[in-house]
């Protein structure tokens, strides 16, 4: 990396690993890398329990708890522990750790800048203040859009409760900074809101090509389907995904030789689990850890990325996508907008229109067919996050961001 001055970043995020997902994966990869090349990184978040709501093995409700992973120094903060579904609670998980955080900030002395990732729209709120409160500058680190996806996927979000939180959106953003988005998309929405071009950066999601690469050998955690073409979606099985999609494609492709499976967890878990009972075609599994889901990957023939059709989704770009073409393996995805443009340049798959499972499909059938476009789509994707979404290239880039932000304090 190039040579910056040390810094003492301090980085909240309301995820961490053990747990899985974009946003903790996203704050281990920079951490870890930002710690080997000479600077301190100190890590709020809450103690591990997403998204089912249940703390982790080796870990207990605790008001702090402090370790040090790969250099980093994490401090756990106690948050209302609860699945991730219904409104209320969610939002009680998140007020708390927006909470415990300003309060855990407390404890962590001298950092020359902070580092809020949202959503969720507490943990970015807790950066204001921490801002205030230890004088230093704030990034604020913008991975959705909310309030907008709010809306987009809870038909219930009232009016006032979307004015409210749209005012405390223009608040985060002029109270930073810099402001880091993930997807290139996200600038005009945020200009909109009063925040001039030059104070916002675009690093998004990459892929550790140390742990996402193409592996050969057999299949060890699929090993029931080897002789199956085997297709998978290893992720969050929310209420964004749209994967009854994937379960009538299933239906469809019942007598073509082709098993799903399912890795993780998410709010529609269960209903997805019942409506599957009688699919011999479809198999679910519990979240792994991600060194498993690298392994998972290399073993499929194909990888699913899927949203619903909404249109905030097109500003989208899910970072799993950037996982799966590190694997080697072609993708399908059933994305519009920013991720699609990436799979397009990238050769790297068939995009389909989403929740379309006539087309989801016809994909996979034309996958298993023809060997060729299944190795060509897997090196053209492999290739071209080497190049354009490499994690250690983006880190560096992130701290150069946090540099300018110390130097307009």
């Amino acid at each position: 990396m190039e040579k910056i001055d040390p810094m003492h970043i301090l980085y909240i995020c309301q995820y961490f690993p053990p747990e899985m997902g974009a946003p903790a994966a996203r704050a281990y990869e920079f951490s870890r890398r930002w710690v080997e090349a000479g600077h301190r990184v100190t890590v709020l978040c809450g103690v591990p329990n997403h998204p089912t709501g249940e703390v982790y093995p080796g870990y207990r409700q605790q008001w702090r708890r402090q370790e040090t992973i790969d250099g980093i120094e994490v401090h756990r903060m106690w948050v209302y522990v609860t699945a991730n579904a219904g409104t209320l609670r969610r939002t009680l998980n998140y007020l708390s750790f927006g909470l415990t955080s300003v309060l855990g900030s407390l404890r962590i002395d001298a950092p020359d800048v902070c580092i809020a990732s949202t959503p969720q729209f507490f943990a970015g709120l807790a950066g204001t203040v921490v801002r205030r409160l230890k004088h230093i500058p704030l990034v604020l680190e913008v991975r959705d859009l909310w309030p907008d996806s709010i809306a987009a996927v809870d038909a219930a979000a009232g009016k006032r409760t979307m004015a409210l939180l749209r005012r405390i959106e223009r608040f985060m953003y002029r109270s930073a900074q810099r402001i880091v988005i993930v997807s290139p998309a996200f600038r005009a929405h945020i200009e909109r809101c009063g925040i001039p071009g030059e104070r916002i950066d675009v690093i998004p999601n990459g892929v550790n090509t140390a742990l996402f690469y193409p592996r050969a050998g057999e299949r060890r955690h699929f090993s029931a389907f080897t002789k199956r073409f085997l297709v998978g979606y290893i992720g969050t099985h929310g209420l964004a995904h749209g994967l009854e999609s994937l379960l009538a494609a299933a239906k469809l492709l019942s007598n073509e030789n082709v098993h799903f499976v399912l890795v993780g967890e998410g709010a529609r878990k269960a209903e997805l689990k019942r409506r599957a009972e009688r699919m011999h075609n479809v198999t679910f599994y519990d979240r792994r850890p991600r060194e498993t889901v690298a392994e998972m990957y290399a073993e499929l023939d194909a990888a699913l990325v899927l949203l619903r059709d909404i249109p905030l989704f097109q500003t989208v770009i899910p970072s799993k996508m950037f996982e799966i073409m590190g694997s080697g393996i072609p993708l399908i995805l059933g994305v519009d907008g920013q991720a699609r443009e990436i799979l397009d340049a990238a050769d790297g798959g068939i995009a389909i229109p989403p929740e379309n499972p006539e087309a989801l499909a016809h994909a996979i059938l034309r996958l298993r067919d023809d060997t060729a476009l299944r190795e060509k789509a897997g090196k053209n994707a492999y290739r071209h996050v080497r190049e354009h979404y490499d994690i250690d290239v983006l880190a560096q880039k992130y701290l150069t961001t946090l540099q300018y932000a110390c130097s307009d304090r």
